[in-house]
């Protein structure tokens, strides 16, 4: 198991970038406004690594060729459904997220590249409609950095109670890797580079110039760790990606 330190955010933030708004209309209006070109974006400017990190992912929960049921929450536009039927190809998805865009654009991708297997539910993940202990897997990608504190030991309760016995769960989001140098560089990246090519790509940077104040917030996923350590549940483990540019959060539901 991978310790995560508990030093405070470090970084070229300003100190607006520190507070970003945790409310939930806020956060579903600004992934209403991202739909469109979320997947794209996320591919261009994570230069690749977005796709790497949800194989990865789902690595993280057990091969198995008999059927799963599988909750994918905050899904978004469905780019983690591939790597799941990839690891679990009989797996049953079920997919939940507030934003109406997302889920429309979801929607097209169950019809178009899985035959409408997916089952799409268009809710707040922290106020699920899924009856306890009715998943066999939750993954998420992704998501983490827009919750604070409180809603983060809702998430992981959440997931706690739709979890079966023995089911396992894992989560990935960007962080601040612990190196100061290269969080420098990539917090630099993060609110120059990427709201820059917005600019050229959208001509709107405003949404992914808020991705950027989520993460400083974020910082090295402490806060999400200690979440779902507090679930007495759940047995956590803990990995960096890429030197702490990203973090995972797995393990199993006792």
């Amino acid at each position: 198991m991978t310790e995560i330190s508990q030093r405070p955010a470090v970084g070229i933030a300003s100190p607006e970038a520190a507070a970003p708004p945790y409310d939930a209309d806020d956060v579903r209006r600004l992934f209403d406004r991202m739909a469109t070109s979320y997947d794209r974006m996320n591919i261009v400017l994570s230069l690749g690594f977005a796709t790497l990190w949800r194989r990865q992912l789902l690595r993280l929960v057990g091969a198995t060729g008999s059927p799963r049921r599988v909750l994918d929450l905050m899904s978004g536009r469905g780019e983690t459904w591939t790597e799941i039927e990839r690891r679990l190809p009989q797996a049953e998805i079920t997919a939940v997220d507030f934003s109406a865009q997302m889920t429309a654009h979801a929607e097209s991708r169950s019809r178009a590249r899985f035959g409408g297997r997916v089952r799409l539910r268009q809710e707040d993940a922290l106020n699920g409609t899924a009856e306890r202990a009715s998943f066999d897997v939750v993954v998420s990608a992704y998501g983490l950095k827009t919750f604070d504190a409180p809603q983060l030991e809702r998430l992981a309760a959440e997931v706690a109670r739709v979890l079966r016995p023995g089911g396992s769960f894992a989560f990935i989001d960007v962080t601040e890797p612990a190196c100061r140098a290269l969080r420098i560089a990539y917090l630099a990246y993060l609110r120059w580079i990427v709201p820059l090519a917005a600019v050229l790509l959208l001509s709107d940077p405003t949404e992914y110039r808020m991705l950027h104040r989520y993460l400083a917030s974020f910082g090295d996923g402490s806060r999400a760790v200690e979440a779902f350590r507090s679930q007495p549940g759940l047995h956590v483990e803990v990995r960096r990606h890429f030197f702490g540019c990203a973090t995972s959060i797995s393990g199993r539901r006792s």
